[in-house]
């Protein structure tokens, strides 16, 4: 439909168009060596061509047309139009900084040459002066110039304030503050306007703001995927999908549904809650079939989901369809508190029994829930939820909350004191190319002058200068660290203010993490199947990451480890990159592990580090990278990046004199630890490098986020706390560390001289340069410690917090504030 709007907005002749990409397509897939009955016989384009005729044959049936279908009928039957009404006079209505689209100079440029007399320019703007002009003046005298990075500001330069964060949701306390601060200091809500570059912080925001403001929502498309409830009925799905696969319910599919917080606040008193888990948990297979469901759940209205039936399409929609309506009568109970999900639920069942019509009518077509979760993916990757308040810029006192791109001629930026906005991350404002969806090879849209991906910047361009022109004082916030949302890159609007004007940001670090969650904890009592598997863990193996994982939320530790589940949190691209900037560092170290390193062994590293990068990367990444699409230079960059800075910083460490050995690299080490149980503990570790500097072992971890700190203090009194608090995970992991060092037989010979531990990370502040962070132990400011030592301070505490895991008495309590990360690289 893209494609097909394009095409019509363009006024693109059609038969020569479809001729040429078809041909195209013919010469692309054309193969001397098969016989003339081999040949394809089916060919896209020809599809598409035969497509487009139907569809538009069925929409002039109907009375109905897309825009572009429209704009094409519009302007050849325009002639016709001004011949039969020659007394009309056509008026253009635009705003002050109106951007004329290519169509539109068309289909002016098509009125003008027909008859000029009757096109008139309205402004819509407060200045009467010049209101009108006639179209010629305005339109083909006043040529377009292209826009400059001088016309983004007509103002000084400290009415613009542009703060970078590091995480997504400190925007919204960095926003809440500011409001905060700027009410404090005598403005009024309805002074300030909020422009949300990406609608998915909209949420969490409204809940921060409406504890101190009314919060207007004038205009503001919220994306239904990014709902919380959608998550509800993904679950839902995926429960189905494998049922329809196995023929049975996965265990992990069941615990997921289970632990949903709209399902346990529906169908489940917590009591209830946890006896269902323990039920389960004695369950020795991994699938349950529909009548051991019934066991558990045959008094509760959850098993509805459970009984609907995946083979039909037509019964799987009346069972979806009636648990939407068991939703629905649960959040009519508080209207007002759960809109949202009202809004969803409502436009999902129409959706669903628009389909069900369908499924009647071709049932053929429909096979079962595969079709059904298809159709539902593309609801919620297309539907919006669109607030609107009439009369709400008339309501003064309450703060208006829009969306960048969001259209609104009732409100202007010049109406307001303080313009905020958010998520002015590159992909967002402008968003990736990506985003524009087509059939069309880029070099024929280029060819033929359809709109690409550097048109749509432009209408961003427009529309952000616009903003800066017409608003009094702006807060530019951006990300400025990479995760699953997006790269963490300022915009390149931002880029280009700061290229041309000598200007600072604000940079907010360490803000306390928004919880809006107010239900308590849940709470997991140990049954004897989750106690068995803790014991089996035990004998396996606990590591760094296990424990720091327990530490961030013992729930996570539930789900990953006890029962299994897999991707309870993704990981994110900086964690990606780490893993192989670690991979890589570990193949160019290799050849000279053992050896000194010297001058010729770093030049010979240097000369083959981006060859070893690019063919890791190629050979090992291809999945990582095809999910990157268009990123893939950027990550190739990044990533070598990170390799050349580390391989600098060994090279200043060598010409400096010092004698550098690589011991080990990526080094698997274990050992046994008797913590008052009969069955011993294996504890296990991969340190990244081991080596020895001028005769004093180094235990060294590689990390790829900046430190400022020269330093680590460890004081006597904090120790506890180290292996507890989910923060010291970095020192928790080389304390570990250090007691398998000690444990291990292959350096036996080194004990009398105790390791220096510490971290390798890029130097913030500090260009390509990297830094080692030392660990400090109490106030002797001794880099090293003594294996008499480790055993009397920190040994107690580890295999303290390890009996604290595995005790059965002490249950699984679900920790509310998880923003941690986790970034190890052991399993």
């Amino acid at each position: 439909m893209n494609d097909f709007h394009d095409l019509d907005m363009n006024l693109i002749q059609l038969k020569s168009f479809f001729s040429y990409i078809i041909s195209t397509e013919k010469i692309k897939d054309w193969n001397p060596n098969l016989l003339e009955k081999e040949k394809k016989n089916f060919f896209f384009w020809e599809e598409i061509y035969k497509s487009y005729y139907i569809l538009q044959y069925q929409l002039l049936k109907k009375g109905k047309a897309y825009p572009g279908m429209l704009f094409r009928i519009s302007f050849f039957r325009l002639k016709h139009f001004l011949i039969h009404n020659k007394n009309v006079q056509i008026v253009f209505l635009m705003t002050k900084y109106h951007l004329i689209h290519e169509y539109e100079k068309k289909f002016m440029n098509q009125m003008i040459h027909l008859n000029q007399k009757s096109i008139i320019i309205d402004h819509l703007s407060n200045d009467n002066k010049n209101k009108k002009d006639n179209y010629y003046d305005f339109f083909i005298k006043k040529k377009c110039q292209p826009i400059s990075i001088s016309e983004i500001i007509n103002f000084k330069l400290n009415q613009i304030k542009i703060i970078s964060v590091s995480k997504e949701l400190e925007q919204v306390s960095i926003v809440e503050k500011l409001i905060c601060k700027l009410i404090k200091n005598g403005k009024k809500p309805h002074q300030i306007v909020i422009i949300l570059g990406d609608n998915y912080l909209s949420i969490p925001l409204f809940h921060s703001l409406k504890k101190i403001i009314g919060v207007n929502l004038s205009i503001m498309n919220y994306p239904f995927k990014y709902l919380p409830i959608h998550s509800t009925f993904y679950s839902v799905f995926q429960l189905l999908l494998r049922k329809e696969k196995f023929k049975k319910f996965h265990k992990k599919d069941i615990m997921r549904i289970l632990f949903d917080g709209y399902i346990q606040k529906i169908f489940f008193w917590k009591k209830k809650l946890s006896l269902i888990m323990e039920n389960l948990n004695t369950e020795n297979s991994d699938f349950l079939s529909e009548s051991m469901i019934h066991k558990y759940l045959s008094k509760n209205d959850l098993e509805i989901i459970f009984q609907i039936q995946t083979n039909s399409a037509k019964k799987c929609l009346i069972g979806i369809i009636s648990f939407i309506k068991l939703l629905k009568n649960f959040f009519f109970l508080k209207i007002e508190k759960h809109m949202l999900e009202l809004k969803f639920l409502s436009r999902l069942e129409v959706y669903m029994k628009k389909l069900k019509i369908l499924v009647r009518k071709a049932e053929d077509s429909f096979f079962g829930i595969k079709d059904v979760f298809n159709i539902y993916q593309q609801f919620i990757n297309t539907e919006k939820i669109q607030y609107r308040q009439l009369h709400a810029h008339k309501e003064k006192g309450l703060l208006p909350v829009i969306g960048f791109m969001d259209k609104n001629p009732l409100l202007s930026f010049e109406d307001f004191e303080i313009t905020i906005m958010t998520s002015v991350n590159e992909g967002i404002i402008p968003p990736d190319k990506k985003k524009y969806n087509t059939f069309i090879p880029f070099d024929i849209r280029k060819k033929l002058n359809l709109p690409i991906f550097q048109e749509n910047e432009e209408i961003y361009f427009h529309h952000f200068r616009n903003i800066l022109q017409t608003s009094k004082n702006v807060y530019l916030i951006y990300k400025n660290q990479p995760d699953e949302l997006n790269s963490g890159e300022k915009s390149r609007f931002i880029h280009q203010i700061e290229m041309n004007y000598d200007f600072s940001t604000e940079k907010k670090e360490n803000i306390p993490f928004i919880n809006f969650s107010k239900r308590s904890p849940l709470v997991i009592k140990k049954t004897e199947s989750m106690i068995q598997r803790l014991y089996e863990l035990a004998s396996h193996g606990f590591s760094p990451s296990s424990i720091h994982l327990y530490n961030c939320n013992p729930l996570l530790f539930y789900y990953k480890k006890i029962i299994g589940l897999k991707n309870i949190e993704e990981i994110s691209f900086k964690q990606k990159i780490g893993k192989i900037v670690h991979k890589i560092l570990e193949i160019l170290y290799n050849p000279i592990k053992g050896h000194l390193l010297t001058i010729d062994c770093i030049n010979t590293i240097k000369k083959n580090y981006e060859s070893i990068t690019n063919k890791f990367l190629l050979e090992t990444q291809k999945t990582f990278l095809s999910s990157m699409e268009g990123k893939k230079m950027l990550i190739l960059s990044i990533v070598k990046t990170y390799i050349n800075n580390f391989i600098l910083w060994d090279e200043k460490f060598v010409h400096k004199g010092h004698q550098i050995v690589i011991k080990e690299l990526e080094y698997s080490l274990s050992t046994k630890l008797d913590i008052r149980f009969q069955k011993k503990v294996n504890l296990y570790g991969i340190i990244d490098r081991i080596d020895e500097c001028d005769g004093i072992t180094r235990i060294i971890d590689y990390k790829i986020g900046t430190t400022k700190l020269k330093n680590i203090h460890i004081y006597l009194n904090k120790i506890e706390n180290i292996f507890h608090n989910p923060n010291h995970g970095n020192i928790m992991q080389l304390l570990i560390y250090v007691y398998l060092w000690f444990k291990s037989s292959k350096f036996l010979g080194y004990k009398k001289k105790p390791p220096i531990i510490g971290i390798v990370s890029p130097e913030k502040g500090g260009e390509n340069s990297m830094l080692i962070t030392p660990i400090i132990f109490f106030h002797k400011k001794k880099m090293n410690i003594s294996y008499k030592n480790y055993i009397k301070n920190f040994l107690p505490h580890l295999m303290n917090r390890i009996y604290e895991i595995l005790d059965p008495k002490t249950p699984i309590i679900e920790n509310n504030n998880t923003n941690f990360s986790f970034n190890f690289n052991d399993p």
